[in-house]
């Protein structure tokens, strides 16, 4: 009997062997998929937080920018107030600090605009895209 087990055995050792093999190179696989899934998982999410931090950026230049609008009232109306002749030169400043902060969120919307692009996303798709003031409110 036991002349009959150790044939069994001798039959079955190399198919065994091989089904360990095949298992370990599909593990193998499955691992590699599984690890460049989550770096391109990782990479997107890169991309959607960046679109999310320039998103940020433009909300706090557009804070910015009505903040100056708000002076740029005021100055004028003080202005008027005390009966002075309201000339240009004294809003250049504000005037320039405004153009600076449109440029800048012009320069900012170009970049979301590019990764968007590159990603494939469709304008409805970047909005949904919370600024990560959303999400750190959320937190």
């Amino acid at each position: 009997m036991e002349e009959r087990w150790k044939k069994i055995w001798e039959n079955l050792r190399p198919q065994i062997s091989d089904l360990a093999q095949k298992a370990g190179e599909v593990a193998k696989k499955a691992g590699d998929t599984i690890s460049d899934m989550a770096k391109t998982l990782g990479k997107e999410s890169a991309k959607f937080a960046k679109i999310g931090k320039l998103k940020a950026e433009i909300v706090s230049l557009e804070l910015n920018r009505n903040d100056i609008f708000r002076k740029l009232g005021e100055r004028l109306y003080d202005l008027h107030k005390k009966g002075e002749e309201v000339k240009e030169d004294k809003f250049e400043d504000l005037l320039k600090e405004i153009e600076k902060i449109e440029s800048t969120i012009i320069e900012k919307q170009k970049e979301i605009k590019k990764i968007a692009e590159e990603e494939k996303l469709e304008p409805e798709d970047v909005e949904k895209i919370p600024t990560l003031e959303d999400e750190e409110k959320k937190d």
